[in-house]
């Protein structure tokens, strides 16, 4: 048990599913979505460019400037969330979420959707 989070894209034309992203437990990355977009428990968000490109810009101001993800990015109190701590795992899923962030602007997104969601 524990909070699973998933960036998935979806064909606009066959509806298949395809999942893009997985993370266990980053915590901080859901607080964003639950604050900006006040989601329920396997609630979803469909990211347009410019979420994508806010998210994105966050994640890497924190991968240069690491003292500052208490307040760009803060850890999330949540039922089996995991660490609190700004350590190495933190930032591990800081440098594995910018990377996809990254990729995920160049979706092609005449043809897919890309959504975020989260169970726990």
């Amino acid at each position: 048990m524990g909070l699973d989070m998933y960036l998935y894209l979806e064909d606009k034309e066959t509806s298949e599913v395809i999942e893009y992203s997985y993370y266990r437990k980053f915590n901080a990355l859901q607080g964003y979505f639950v604050e900006k977009f006040d989601i329920p428990n396997c609630g979803k968000v469909k990211l347009t460019e410019e979420i994508i490109e806010d998210v994105y810009q966050i994640l890497n101001d924190i991968r240069y400037n690491r003292e500052k993800a208490n307040l760009l990015l803060p850890t999330f109190p949540g039922p089996f969330f995991g660490s609190y701590d700004y350590g190495r795992i933190y930032h591990s899923y800081i440098d594995q979420a910018a990377s996809d962030f990254y990729h995920a602007k160049f979706v092609d997104f005449n043809k897919y959707n890309l959504f975020y969601t989260s169970n726990w």
